[in-house]
């Protein structure tokens, strides 16, 4: 594993105050925005743990990486609070910024540990839980949120800068994101790889597939997480220009990896809130599931047991579950329709559920899967886009 660095930056330009920045991917000084300034790399933050000027730590350190060891984020922040402890510092705010849901209790309980086992001092540990403010971030399209009290809130030394922003609770934007930046995304990949095109940004070029997200984004996607339909639409147009420019270059097979658990966390979910809520099938959604099937109907192993697409210029590798893709590669995308729906949306293996049980479904999805057979994959996207 890469050795963990450590950067000081300068908050603001008479250095009244400093960040310590650990970071194994780079993007740590990044998020804080254009106006911390660079200070020293690769510093022994040891040295810095008894500075009065010293208020903030980060750590962009992945939820996979998390541990106790020597040279992880949770050792390297417990090594500093103990020497800053010992120096009788006030504790310092903590931004996680790992990708995974409670990312800041994942980090404090990591801390726990490392000082249960490297110390063992109960006023360290005190000191730890109750000195220190750790607070989760979302990186959310253009924008960078910190759950943060308002105490807390007061006492964080950030630049000041549109992309940055505390929130009290994180939980409905990371649903927000979750639904509609996620379901978005897999949707996208499923249309252009049906569809013939070959990147994210040429995808939001086609008018058939720009036109089908729009309105799945804007009409059946968002969660009842608290947001006005004003701030939803605004939401929905970061998550298209996000898509369009900042992705732009995805190509298959990245762009469609982990498909399937993409749609079980986005599209599934969606899709049954949007039915109890409305009592009405969302008909994008569907044919996003729709889409699906007809695109991973066409799977087949290759010499080596790798599961492929046919494309225009070869085969495909298709980066999902193996089992998921087993169950897929004894279906073929030119049977009967209604024999394709009932055998896929019925298969645990694939869905973790029946989605047979959501009414109405398997009809609306043999009615388009008839439609791509019959009429072709940009037609059928246009009638269900409408």
């Amino acid at each position: 594993m890469d050795e963990l660095k450590c950067t000081a930056l300068a908050l603001n330009e008479d250095e009244t105050a400093h960040a310590l920045i650990y970071s194994r991917m780079g993007r740590g000084a990044a998020l804080l925005g254009g106006d911390a300034y660079p200070m020293q790399k690769n510093i022994n933050a040891a040295d810095w743990a008894a500075r009065d000027t010293l208020q903030l730590v980060l750590g962009d350190e992945t939820a996979e990486v998390f541990g106790q060891k020597d040279g992880s984020f949770p050792a390297a922040l417990d090594a500093l609070l103990y020497a800053r402890w010992q120096a009788k510092k006030p504790g310092l705010i903590v931004l996680s910024c790992a990708a995974a849901e409670h990312n800041a209790q994942h980090l404090l309980e990591a801390a726990i540990a490392c000082a249960v086992a490297r110390h063992a001092q109960p006023g360290y540990l005190r000191y730890l839980v109750s000195d220190n403010a750790f607070c989760a971030t979302l990186s959310d399209c253009a924008e960078w949120l910190i759950e943060a009290d308002e105490k807390t809130a007061a006492r964080l030394p950030l630049p000041k800068s549109d992309a940055v922003r505390c929130v009290p609770d994180l939980s409905p934007y990371a649903l927000r994101r979750t639904r509609m930046l996620g379901g978005a995304g897999a949707m996208a990949a499923v249309c252009a790889c049906l569809a013939g095109v070959e990147t994210l940004g040429e995808a939001f070029k086609d008018e058939d597939i720009r036109t089908l997200l729009g309105r799945a984004l804007t009409e059946e996607m968002p969660p009842d997480a608290g947001f006005s339909r004003t701030e939803n639409l605004q939401y929905a147009v970061q998550v298209c220009s996000y898509l369009e420019n900042a992705c732009a270059g995805e190509k298959w097979p990245e762009m469609g990896e982990n498909l399937l658990a993409r749609y079980v966390r986005a599209i599934l979910p969606a899709m049954t809130e949007y039915e109890q809520k409305s009592a009405a099938l969302p008909r994008r959604l569907a044919f996003a599931v729709s889409a699906l099937i007809m695109l991973y109907s066409g799977v087949r192993p290759d010499d080596q047991g790798v599961y492929t697409l046919a494309g225009k210029d070869g085969s495909m590798p298709v980066l999902d579950r193996a089992e998921a893709l087993r169950a897929f590669s004894r279906l073929s995308c030119d049977m009967p329709c209604e024999a394709l729906a009932y055998a896929a949306l019925s298969d645990c293996e694939i869905w973790g559920c029946d989605l047979r049980e959501i009414e109405g479904l398997e009809e609306l999805a043999t009615e388009q899967l008839r439609d791509m057979q019959l009429l072709g994959v940009c037609e059928a996207m246009r009638k269900a886009g409408k």
